[in-house]
């Protein structure tokens, strides 16, 4: 499989990749690639295995920011 195959194929999404591994994902949630193996070995984090190689899919890492996002309340405050 040539490595085009992991990119999105639209030219609005030309050169993004669909899944990224460990250091890319890291960085682009800004966490150390520790803090992220800790949060994928809680199963807070999805995850693709594929051949030994784990990826993470930048829809997930997405829908994940989305979730774990903190809004300013009277008890978070």
């Amino acid at each position: 499989m040539d490595s085009k195959a992991f990119y999105r194929g639209n030219d609005a999404d030309a050169g993004e990749p669909l899944a990224l591994r460990a250091r890319q994902a890291a960085a682009k949630l800004g966490i150390s690639e520790s803090t992220l193996d800790r949060l994928r070995k809680a199963g807070r984090i999805p995850f693709v295995k594929l051949d030994g190689a784990i990826l993470y899919r930048v829809a997930s890492l997405e829908q994940f920011l989305l979730q774990a996002e903190q809004r300013l309340t009277p008890d978070t405050a």
